[in-house]
């Protein structure tokens, strides 16, 4: 294109490049309109965040939905279409509770966009009835299955990146993507700034690339000291920027990791054991070992202690059990006079 300055041309050219061009004469359908929405208004997420965009909008949005012109879509069409993914209707079995928040969200966000461009005057996906989320149940080993955990990774090419993620609570991508410039041993934490993630290439192809965190803030993790001198005899050998390295010296993947645990998990006897449970394991273990609620939110990256509580608020019977004696003691300390 030549360098024009006028306002028009560049406008023009930009629109050349998006999958509907805008035309007032013909309205849009909803299919039409995610096209441009995804294309012009999700440039600044993170590209995975986008290939689930775009994946939901064309598996379900689109599907049912998409044909529909945006300025004639009423809320009443999309409490059916909720409705539909909780039946499984047009589905190989029906959408968990979770999965048609985040179809719907989409649709929302998608919508909000519509609204605030003047496509349509309010949005079609306000106040529709979801189906309520139950919390998922956390499976975190107890202190003998650790023990058995332990002596089960013995000898394996990931012990030592099972061992510190056991201690840390570091989620599958940190892990993978720890480089060596995230270990200070001077001032004994790890710093946990990115994250390795795979994405589907303009060829079709998957690859990894570091991504920001998913709460999208930096941590420092001040580990166990066993864990920082585990890592201090590891650097003599290292062979690649990353900490953990397979054969060829490069990152493990994901599905690596998961193949590893299965095997692991199998010789223990532990069914329906993931790689996310030891990070489940060891906020567990934090609560137990009475690290404060804030000091392990930001050890675990959470957006807020809130969160924290709401996941790992639960207590075993032992930890109640040491409330219950707490509480007697304070009773006895402060009041013992004035209630007898």
């Amino acid at each position: 294109m030549e360098n024009v300055n006028t306002k028009f041309d560049v406008l023009a050219y930009m629109r050349s490049l998006t999958p509907t061009t805008k035309r007032d004469d013909i309205p849009l359908t909803l299919k039409e309109w995610n096209e441009r929405w995804l294309t012009i208004y999700c440039k600044r997420i993170k590209q995975t965040t986008k290939e689930a965009y775009i994946c939901y909008v064309n598996k379900h949005i689109n599907r049912v939905l998409g044909d529909i012109l945006l300025s004639e879509i009423q809320r009443e069409d999309i409490q059916l279409f909720v409705n539909s993914m909780a039946l499984g209707v047009g589905l190989k079995k029906p959408l968990s509770s979770k999965t048609i928040k985040n179809v719907h969200g989409i649709l929302h966000k998608s919508l909000d966009v519509a609204v605030e461009n003047g496509y349509i005057e309010a949005n079609p996906a306000k106040k529709n009835d979801l189906p309520k989320i139950s919390k998922p149940n956390i499976h975190a080993l107890s202190i003998e299955e650790i023990k058995k955990f332990l002596i089960a990774v013995k000898g394996s090419d990931k012990e030592k990146l099972f061992k510190l993620t056991l201690f840390t609570g570091l989620r599958a991508g940190e892990v993978i993507g720890l480089t060596w410039d995230c270990i200070n041993f001077e001032e004994g934490y790890i710093s946990v700034y990115r994250q390795l993630v795979r994405v589907k290439g303009a060829n079709g192809k998957y690859y990894y690339k570091f991504s920001s965190l998913k709460s999208g803030r930096a941590r420092r993790l001040y580990p166990a000291t066993f864990v920082l001198n585990m890592l201090y005899k590891m650097k003599d050998d290292k062979k690649s920027e990353f900490v953990f390295c397979n054969s060829e010296n490069t990152h493990f993947t994901h599905s690596s990791l998961h193949c590893s645990l299965k095997k692991i998990a199998d010789k223990m006897g532990i069914t329906d054991f993931r790689f996310h449970d030891l990070r489940h394991t060891y906020a567990t273990l934090s609560i137990r070992s009475d690290i404060d609620t804030m000091t392990l939110k930001e050890n675990m990256g959470h957006f807020s202690a809130a969160f924290t509580l709401d996941v790992y608020g639960h207590c075993d019977k032992r930890m109640k059990i040491a409330g219950s004696e707490k509480m007697d003691k304070f009773i006895s300390d402060n009041f013992n006079h004035y209630i007898w």
